[in-house]
């Protein structure tokens, strides 16, 4: 079994798709593949604004269906040791020629969200943000730290790679 989380972008690349509903179920019924929740995740989504439609929906309500019924009462909470490990990850971002700031960009938060699968070791952070968890300084940082340190290094998919598993 696959242990999972999504960057906060999948969900809403998710919901961005004509038949979404197929594809959450489908996700939500795959018994090798699952996916946990973060706080932090759900915070960004809670935080789309309220006016935004998707279609008659709510884009805000859409997101937060979605991330509860994937999710399922999986959720890994945050603790002390996750923002150590972030921050970790962050020194080494920097080292390796990242310029993003920890306060002023969601680097933070990416990192948070990587730390987070690094501390409960999940197989795979799905994510298409190329610029920030996916560029090269952060990938070479993760890899690093990981390495180092001796934690657990999760594997990165895009969302194409998802798109493949579920042909969507």
């Amino acid at each position: 079994m696959l242990r999972v989380i999504f960057d906060t972008n999948i969900y809403g690349k998710i919901v961005d798709e004509k038949n979404f509903e197929t594809i959450a179920t489908k996700i939500k019924t795959d018994n090798d593949f699952k996916v946990y929740g973060f706080e932090l995740i759900r915070k960004e989504l809670r935080d789309t604004p309220k006016t935004e439609k998707l279609g008659k929906l709510s884009k805000r309500n859409l997101l937060l269906n979605l991330y509860d019924g994937i999710t399922a009462g999986r959720y890994l909470n945050d603790s002390l040791q996750i923002h150590k490990i972030a921050m970790k990850f962050y020194n080494a971002y920097r080292g390796f020629g990242g310029i993003r700031n920890w306060d002023k960009t969601n680097i933070n938060t990416d990192l948070t969200i990587v730390a987070c699968a690094t501390f409960y070791k999940l197989d795979i952070v799905v994510s298409d943000d190329s610029t920030t968890m996916l560029s090269k300084p952060a990938l070479k940082a993760f890899k690093h730290i990981c390495v180092k340190e001796g934690f657990w290094h999760p594997n990165f998919w895009k969302y194409s790679d998802l798109r493949t598993r579920y042909n969507f």
